[in-house]
């Protein structure tokens, strides 16, 4: 009984593990891509988009969904940062995550320059 009560949870946990995996893959995309024009792609493109234009600096498909099915979303200042978000489990945008609520899985990862600024292990 307990192992059922507590199966949620790990299917949970399991799915951000997967979306701060997919987040740093895209991340690495980024860098590639920088490294090879001196810039981050443009602003304002949805996540199709970018993972498109990232095609020729990366191996494998990149994601652009996160693991609950909603989509990430990419910004920069067009100068020399950038920033991927994954909303969690409810897909809207609201407080980050910390490690201290890593189990309140409606909570938004967030992944700047490379590093992630909000994360359930942070």
């Amino acid at each position: 009984a307990i192992a059922i009560v507590s199966l949620p949870g790990a299917f949970e946990r399991t799915k951000q593990r997967a979306t701060m995996s997919d987040m740093r893959t895209i991340s690495k995309a980024l860098e590639i891509y920088r490294a090879d024009t001196g810039h981050y792609p443009a602003n304002g493109q949805g996540m199709s988009q970018l993972v498109l234009l990232l095609i020729p600096y990366q191996t494998s498909v990149l994601p652009s969904n996160d693991a609950w099915k909603h989509p990430y979303t990419y910004s920069t200042d067009n100068v020399d940062s950038y920033s991927i978000e994954s909303f969690g489990k409810d897909g809207v945008d609201g407080v980050d995550v910390s490690y201290s609520t890593r189990f309140e899985f409606d909570r938004d990862i967030v992944l700047a320059n490379g590093l992630f600024s909000a994360s359930p292990e942070t």
